[in-house]
């Protein structure tokens, strides 16, 4: 068993840091290169595009939080969370939340208001866990157009949620990490980041038992600043968030991927604010070290000609390797 050790950064963290990533990586730590060639050889593309195809259907009529056509959506991505055996963190899956903004105070009464669904399965840790890596994408969309023509999403976020359940698939032929993964997928992004919002407020798993959250989003297609077939992903948050969970990704991506990790939207005088438009920002504010994968903008962003056939699959398929090897080396730190 060969194991390419991250000294360099192990060296690094020794210089202090206070988040719970900073404290497990005062241990040396590792990828073991057998794990990285299951990972690679297990991801299908096949698999990704059957999410999509499902979940970017016009029958799932646009994915709209707090419709039935969600409420499908939900019980699809429970249904692969127990097939492959997946658990929830108490009694079920799914974790109701209401379509207004959490209040500061979760003991005001919230005003009556839809109903959207977050859905929660863990791959249990064996050693700790209560600590937490967190994968996260968001699974609703816009629903329909006023003349009724459905906003399919397969970009936004259909490559997210297809991306999140093919890394939870291929770590499931993996032994049982020391640490805990989940799998987050999240409602009412587009609402305003509400899913995840409430998720942190009610502290369903509380930010001092994150390790890392990493959250992919629009990650199937070429944006409008490249030309397709560049091997090109944008990487928001870990710079501000968490040097060392930047130079972590940059490690296993050398190994695993090979992408150009572009930071550009690290910037915060983005005029785009990029860091504050997908669910990472709500476990961000709360101080947890998070990275935003993410493809770029395109021309069909928001518009109903989002569809499946415009994906890049090989896109999709090195996402999926990155994020397994990411998540299985830090629940292993």
């Amino acid at each position: 068993m060969s194991l390419l050790y991250l000294g360099s950064l192990w060296l690094q963290s020794l210089t202090g840091g206070s988040t719970l990533l900073d404290r497990l990586f005062l241990r040396q730590a590792g990828l073991d290169t057998n794990v990285l060639r299951k990972i690679q050889e297990a991801v299908q593309v096949r698999e990704l595009l059957a999410h999509v195809y499902f979940l970017a259907s016009d029958e799932l009529g646009g994915r709209e939080a707090g419709s039935p056509h969600e409420k499908i959506a939900a019980r699809y991505l429970v249904a692969h969370h127990q097939r492959i055996g997946n658990v929830p963190l108490a009694t079920s899956y799914i974790l109701p939340f209401s379509l207004v903004p959490p209040p500061r105070d979760l003991r005001v009464e919230v005003k009556k208001a839809p109903e959207g669904w977050n859905v929660l399965a863990l791959r249990l840790g064996k050693e700790s866990p209560s600590q937490v890596v967190l994968l996260t994408a968001h699974y609703d969309h816009l629903g329909l157009s006023k003349q009724g023509e459905p906003y399919n999403g397969a970009d936004d976020n259909g490559s997210g949620t297809a991306v999140l359940l093919e890394v939870a698939r291929v770590l499931s032929y993996l032994p049982a990490p020391r640490r805990t993964i989940a799998f987050l997928h999240t409602s009412g992004e587009e609402k305003g980041l509400l899913g995840a919002l409430w998720f942190v407020a009610q502290r369903v798993i509380p930010p001092e038992s994150l390790v890392a959250v990493l959250n992919v989003d629009m990650v199937g297609r070429t944006d409008t600043l490249h030309k397709p077939g560049e091997i090109y992903l944008y990487s928001i948050g870990a710079q501000r968030t968490s040097p060392l969970l930047r130079g972590i990704q940059e490690a296993i991506n050398a190994l695993c991927c090979q992408w150009t990790l572009d930071y550009r939207y690290e910037d915060p005088s983005d005029r785009l604010r990029l860091f504050y438009r997908s669910d990472h920002y709500a476990f961000a504010k709360v101080g947890v070290p998070v990275s935003f994968f993410f493809g770029g903008l395109h021309a069909d962003y928001h518009t109903p000609a989002d569809d499946v056939e415009k994906l890049e699959p090989e896109r999709l398929r090195r996402v999926a390797v990155l994020l397994a090897a990411l998540s299985w080396t830090l629940a292993n730190l």
